[in-house]
């Protein structure tokens, strides 16, 4: 199922029905204003229209097969899109919820996605294997964000 979006007015009754709440958890939800306004956002069109994509960027001895150039492409930041994405290894997804919360924090603060590009630190990121000489292999990724719109040029 896709992430809920909504324009404005927000339609708090799609919204309730999307995530299968009842009056009461409704209520609740809405009782935090700042939830209240991060929903706003992390459910809007522009949200929506924003992509992370991990890249990998060096693998050496990888046995899942990841080689550079190789993405995973996430609309809303963490919705992943299998059509666009290659075949991955979890164990080189252990770092992507943090970088993922860290994007969702820029974005709720207005950031753009040039901005967040130029001041996400750090934006890479290894497997958590430790080479081929203690275990398997090795994998490095950049993190990245891009509007809709750029998504084919990059």
């Amino acid at each position: 199922m896709p992430h809920f979006c909504c324009g404005e007015p927000f339609d708090w009754e799609a919204f309730k029905r999307h995530m299968n709440f009842t009056d009461e958890d409704l209520k609740e939800w809405m009782s935090d204003p700042k939830r209240v306004e991060a929903t706003k956002i992390m459910c809007s069109p522009k949200m929506q229209r924003t992509w992370l994509i991990v890249e990998v960027v060096k693998s050496k001895g990888c046995a899942n097969g990841l080689k550079p150039g190789d993405r995973l492409y996430f609309k809303g930041i963490g919705n992943l899109d299998p059509t666009r994405s290659s075949n991955w290894c979890g164990h080189c997804m252990m770092f992507l919820p943090l970088i993922q919360d860290a994007i969702h924090n820029l974005i709720m603060q207005g950031k753009e996605p040039k901005e967040i590009n130029e001041i996400l630190y750090p934006n890479y990121f290894s497997c958590v294997d430790t080479t081929y000489k203690y275990g398997w292999g090795y994998v490095e990724c950049r993190a990245f964000v891009v509007d809709e719109d750029d998504l084919d040029k990059v």
